[in-house]
């Protein structure tokens, strides 16, 4: 799907040339089918084994690939992105895809490029037009920028009037940095950082086992291990073994109202 139309300059919303703005005269350029904003480098430990248990590189990277299949500590009783993508149509946008694309319609903006990514910028200085988005995703990356508020304000601006908008994002998780971890956010955390909205809901993703599980598994595996490699993996295995199936109580635990207060991640709604 082309979205060329969509695009302005990031810096003063300006018209793109070949290879500048227009007005301001902010370079860019374009690969293919992909423009590029910004080049930034991620070289943190945790961007680095993010990317090898992406593209399964190293034997550390395979190994957690491989074992997230068997003795994953993460459970969603209710999919809340699956049902918002299901009503989504028209345009949409993930800011901070990833290297992953939801759907082949869905227009994927990052940091950081990768074959799925259209546009490589920063999501806080979104280079697309006022009021062009029917549905904006935010999932899983509010915590990894350091303003968060200037990426929902973006968000926001980028969305047509009564369009709306998804942000899945930790709570009771632990650290994780890819490249960085910011910041959490508790239910009224997130109704206040969306509080320009004309409505706003917020809801539990992972329940409190989940984020038991987590906690306990991170807790003793950074303890025993260190952050990252190889003794890292093989002391979280180990202490998942015996506790893992304990987050399939969140399938009871995350439909009480209350266990917002310690649920592992949790989604917000926003209609403009």
């Amino acid at each position: 799907m082309q979205f060329d139309e969509l695009i302005c300059c990031p810096s003063c919303r300006g018209e793109l040339g070949v290879d500048a703005c227009s007005d301001c005269g902010r370079q860019f350029c374009r690969n293919d089918r992909q423009f590029r904003f910004v080049s930034v480098s991620s070289e943190t430990v945790d961007a680095v084994f993010q990317k090898e248990t992406q593209n399964r590189t190293s034997l550390g990277g395979w190994l957690f690939s491989l074992g997230k299949l068997v003795l994953s500590s993460e459970f969603q009783p209710r999919n809340h992105l699956k049902a918002f993508l299901k009503d989504a149509h028209g345009v949409i946008v993930e800011l901070g895809s990833g290297s992953r694309r939801l759907r082949p319609d869905v227009l994927n903006i990052d940091l950081f490029p990768s074959a799925n990514v259209d546009i490589v910028a920063d999501i806080a200085e979104t280079p697309l037009k006022d009021g062009c988005a029917d549905f904006v995703i935010l999932d899983s990356v509010i915590e990894h920028v350091p303003d968060p508020v200037a990426v929902t304000r973006e968000a926001r601006r980028i969305l047509k009037p009564g369009g709306q908008l998804l942000v899945n994002c930790p709570f009771m998780l632990p650290y994780h940095g890819y490249p960085g971890h910011y910041q959490n956010f508790t239910r009224d955390g997130l109704l206040y950082l969306l509080r320009d909205f004309s409505q706003q809901s917020v809801r539990p993703t992972l329940g409190p086992m989940t984020a038991w599980v987590n906690m306990t598994a991170e807790t003793f595996a950074v303890m025993v291990a260190g952050e990252r490699g190889f003794f890292y993996l093989a002391a979280k295995a180990a202490i998942l073994v015996p506790i893992f199936w304990l987050k399939y109580l969140d399938a009871l635990f995350v439909r009480a109202e209350r266990s917002h207060r310690v649920a592992g991640m949790l989604c917000a709604l926003a209609t403009k």
